[in-house]
């Protein structure tokens, strides 16, 4: 189904490109460098920092921040270059050195903060902070870091940026806001989450000492992971020795009193200290250890909450269980446009506010209307414009940042984004004999009328018998035991063909009632499936034959087309002159060939999903010189679907599900489909399951009930 002419509902996404930042394991030079690069990057404080060991790898727990963090490459700091590249690879990520991490690579597409619109710091003069030079590293983990020349660009940019002299200055900072590296994510917002965050406690991580690398590296990832708009969830990083800030216990209660939608107020952990020195701190700042011992959340609609008040409470751990969640970035905006075939242009006012007509650069993810009925496939992408690749089954453009935006896409047919499919995929690739046949008959009246109840064994039992069918006839008369020989499949092939069409009336048909036959071969009849006629029965010949309405014959005087004798048209007991009805030709040949088959499956997939372009049978020519056939292949909103149809559900051996698998591979098929107009073993459907999980692919099962509405 094509969306070109029609009006459609366009999500255009915003967002900088991420990086995660490899660095030597315990290198606190490596970790101050990626500190101060994420500080001028727009969500630099969502991309996590990751120690690579000395043989190459990481600890699985970073694996997973990596993964979860759902960043765009990988930028090596100080990892000798072969270690970073075999990580990169292991992600399938893009490597950029860090010195060439504005240059080169995906990571590059991002923007200054400073081309942000950024709200003012306090009075609006005094800047946003940063560590001071040499500062220790937990000053640099909580409030970030510039490099000199860096720091020159905020300052030339307008932004007012000023280095702490004063411990509690990184305290105060945190907790209201005002550190340079959580300008950072200003314009940032989780698109998308799940399971969505919620408002929990704040969370105190606490350091033994200034240098105290593994806790800041803890926190400053654990800062990485939580949400930037979903959920809110102060976090900030403290020495575990504060006695000296003569005024925090009083700041913390201004900071703890937060609406009342959780319980206790505050978790503290640390890396290096032991529970006394924890409960020692809490006390100091008045905190009071909690009676829960859990974590409680809960959400409030439809009236004000109320906020937390003293005494405030806490409990000791880290919320993992809150910023383990997957998540995908970016603000967006909607454009309904009519889609044109040539050029489709969406216009937009941009949904991140800049100071300036253009920023820096970004990635614009394109989806919805007809995008999401596109294969995802690059060679797909390139179809609607010539720099585009799809990430998280979007079209993804790099793109300047700018405040009035104008894209102009080719949206391509479904028949081109098909054939693009099959080019990349195989060497050549056309119609089957049975795809050609079921070409000439796919239409959506025929697959509603297929879906009907008794239809398709109507057509079943007026189906003429032809040599394969008469082969296996004479197999059971034989016994399994006693095969053909060639003779005898060549008589059953000769006479087969010879073989005068069916034609019955609902009273003979041989299957329901005389009402549910009628209600079947009228709706066939209806879509020109199935002819009417009479029925004449010679007494000279003895041949009965068919007298269909559409001819002359049948209007006159009955006559035998055998022997040219008059005759009766024959009548039944207590219905006098009956109606009969004859396959039109092409169906009948058709479903002798198990075509019908093909068509109720496509017929079932149309009404599945909302996208599709499904072929009857294709013939698959590949490189190496194997060759397949697909019973029914096309796109289903978005996904490739390649697979087999069988009349009967016992016909998935070992060996056709080798042969599927083989062509599902080779395609990159995002389903397989394994139909029948018959039950299938659940033996082979096992068989189907596990083949499928191991390639990656969904296992979609079609049986007798699921091919009718």
């Amino acid at each position: 189904m094509s969306l070109v002419g029609q009006s459609a509902l366009f999500k255009l996404t915003v967002r900088p490109a991420r990086a995660a930042y490899l660095i030597a394991e315990g290198s606190r030079d490596g970790f101050r460098r990626a500190v101060q690069e994420a500080t001028s990057r727009w969500g630099g404080q969502t991309e996590p920092i990751v120690p690579v060991l000395e043989d190459g790898t990481i600890a699985p727990d970073h694996r997973r921040v990596i993964e979860v963090a759902h960043v765009d490459g990988l930028v090596n700091v100080d990892v000798p270059t072969d270690h970073a590249q075999s990580l990169a690879e292991s992600f399938e990520m893009q490597l950029t050195p860090i010195d060439h991490i504005d240059r080169w690579g995906v990571t590059r597409y991002t923007s200054h903060p400073a081309d942000l619109a950024l709200p003012a710091t306090v009075d609006g003069s005094n800047g946003y902070v940063i560590a001071a030079e040499g500062a220790p590293l937990w000053h640099v983990a909580a409030a970030g870091d510039l490099r000199s020349e860096a720091e020159k660009g905020f300052h030339d940019a307008g932004t007012a940026v000023r280095r702490v002299r004063f411990d509690h200055e990184i305290g105060e900072s945190q907790l209201w806001d005002h550190t340079l590296l959580g300008a950072t994510t200003v314009a940032m917002s989780e698109e998308w989450a799940s399971p969505a965050p919620l408002d929990s406690p704040t969370v105190l991580f606490l350091v033994s000492d200034s240098d105290d690398f593994d806790s800041c590296l803890t926190f400053w990832n654990l800062r990485v992971l939580r949400s930037v708009s979903r959920g809110v969830m102060p976090m900030h990083l403290l020495p575990v020795d504060i006695s000296h800030w003569t005024a925090w216990p009083h700041v913390l209660t201004g900071a703890f009193q937060r609406p009342d939608q959780f319980s206790p107020d505050v978790l503290i952990a640390s890396s290096s200290e032991g529970e006394a020195a924890i409960n020692t701190f809490a006390q100091n700042m008045g905190l009071q250890l909690s009676e829960e011992q859990q974590v409680r959340s809960s959400m409030t609609f439809g009236k004000e909450v109320p906020k937390r008040s003293v005494p405030f409470t806490y409990l000791l751990g880290l919320p993992k269980h809150y910023v383990d969640f997957e998540r995908r970035y970016g603000l967006a905006a909607f454009v309904d446009v009519p889609v044109v075939g040539e050029k489709t242009a969406l216009r937009f006012t941009s949904p991140v506010p800049t100071k300036l007509n253009y920023g820096g650069m970004s990635l614009v993810s394109i989806s919805g209307g007809p995008i999401d009925a596109l294969p995802k496939r690059e060679s797909v992408a390139k179809l609607v414009t010539d720099n585009a690749k799809w990430h998280d089954d979007a079209i993804q453009l790099a793109a300047p940042l700018q405040r009035d935006w104008r894209l102009e896409l080719r949206i391509p047919t479904p028949t081109a984004a098909y054939e693009a499919v099959m080019r990349e995929r195989t060497a050549s690739h056309l119609l089957s004999d049975k795809g050609a046949i079921g070409t000439g008959l796919l239409d959506e009246a025929a697959t509603d009328v297929l879906a009907e109840q008794n239809v398709f064994e109507t057509i079943r039992k007026l189906t003429t018998p032809r040599g394969e069918d008469i082969a296996k006839k004479l197999q059971n008369l034989f016994g399994k035991d006693q095969p053909l020989t060639a003779d005898q499949k060549a008589f059953a092939e000769e006479f087969g063909g010879r073989s005068e069409r069916v034609f019955k009336s609902a009273n003979r048909l041989g299957y329901g009632s005389f009402e549910t036959a009628q209600t079947a071969l009228e709706r066939l009849a209806g879509i020109g499936w199935a002819e009417r006629g009479f029925q004449t029965a010679c007494n000279e010949c003895k041949i009965k034959s068919f007298a269909p309405f559409s001819q002359e014959t049948a209007r006159g005087i009955a006559g035998c087309p055998v022997c040219g004798s008059s005759t009766d048209y024959t009548r039944e007991p207590d219905r006098g002159l009956v109606v009969h009805y004859r396959l039109d030709a092409r169906v009948d040949f058709a479903n002798d060939n198990g075509v019908i088959a093909h068509l109720m499956v496509i017929g079932a997939l149309d009404r599945r999903y909302t996208h599709t372009l499904l072929k009857p049978g294709v013939d698959l020519f590949f490189a190496d010189g194997m060759k397949g056939e697909a019973d029914v292949i096309g796109i289903c909103d978005g996904k490739l679907v390649s697979g087999e149809v069988k009349m009967s559900g016992r016909s998935f051996t070992d060996t056709q599900l080798s042969k599927d698998m083989d062509i599902a591979e080779r395609l990159r098929s995002d389903i397989y489909l394994m139909a029948a107009t018959s039950p299938i073993e659940e033996e082979a459907k096992h068989r189907a399951k596990a083949r499928c999980d191991e390639l990656g692919v969904e296992l979609l099962i079609l049986e007798r009930d699921d091919l009718l509405r």
